[in-house]
């Protein structure tokens, strides 16, 4: 499933792996927190091979099998946004972070961006994807709404993305930009599969919520099954359904542009 989301959203953002205005050099440092099967990181990796990368999770089982020159240049180990290394202060040009909307309380991500904001070179970058909505038809409404009750039974933010830009600039960050991309989901032309690939991905990780929605009482087996079977019925039959993300692009200040005013107008792109 992880693969097939990242090929969608490549597709998306038409094959761009970063975002930052960032031309990486050979000794530089690209952190990507989160990494999982690492799929994000071997790309940048294959793009810019004398540029050393870190990835950490706290799950360590998907993690790639890396050759011997690979493992010159990909370090992959467990960590935690939480709580980074006191020794990676100031030591990254690159913070990669994508998808963590289901891991993270509104105060987990004051932690997490400072802690991005720590670890970043004066003058280094940090890129946030994040997912923010489905809009389809009445039965997406049901979904969002039950997506938004156990969320806050969990102690997790869904609108994560109207609070990103409020803790980067709390952090310390400037230049923050936001970009928002918009996937389809809906039947029509449909030549490369990317829709079809995109409803599969999106209702298998909904779908891979069953267990907590029905350990919480906000859903019985039987009605969140018929929930996911409705769900994608009505996906497909919409022409217009679609999925939402942004991404956030900041940069930490350089020592001597500290006093600098924060450029905080966001820009979106739609395609």
């Amino acid at each position: 499933r992880l693969a097939v989301q990242y090929e969608v959203l490549q597709n998306g953002f038409r094959g761009r792996i970063v975002f930052a205005p960032i031309e990486l050099h050979a000794g530089d440092k690209v952190l990507d927190s989160g990494v999982g099967s690492a799929t994000w990181l071997l790309d940048c990796y294959n793009a810019n091979k004398d540029v050393t990368f870190h990835g950490i999770d706290l799950k360590t089982d998907i993690f790639p099998e890396l050759d011997d020159i690979q493992k010159r240049r990909i370090h992959l180990g467990p960590g935690n946004i939480l709580q980074l290394p006191n020794d990676w202060t100031s030591n990254f040009q690159l913070v990669n972070q994508r998808l963590l909307i289901a891991a993270l309380s509104k105060e987990m991500w004051n932690t997490a961006v400072d802690e991005i904001f720590r670890v970043l070179a004066p003058g280094g970058w940090v890129q946030l994807l994040e997912a923010s909505h489905c809009a389809a038809g009445e039965v997406t409404q049901r979904h969002f709404s039950m997506l938004r009750d156990l969320f806050v039974k969990r102690g997790l933010l869904l609108n994560c993305i109207e609070h990103i830009p409020n803790v980067l600039k709390s952090a310390g960050f400037n230049k923050i930009t936001a970009q928002r991309l918009e996937i389809s989901l809906g039947s029509g032309e449909d030549e490369d599969g990317m829709k079809a690939k995109a409803r599969e991905s999106f209702i298998g990780a909904y779908k891979g919520m069953q267990t907590p929605v029905v350990k919480m009482g906000i859903r019985t087996e039987g009605e969140y099954i018929t929930l996911m079977e409705d769900l994608e019925r009505e996906w497909e039959s919409n022409a217009q359904s679609k999925v939402v993300f942004y991404t956030f692009v900041a940069q930490k200040p350089t020592a001597s542009a500290s006093g600098l005013t924060l450029n905080s107008r966001p820009f979106c792109i739609f395609y």
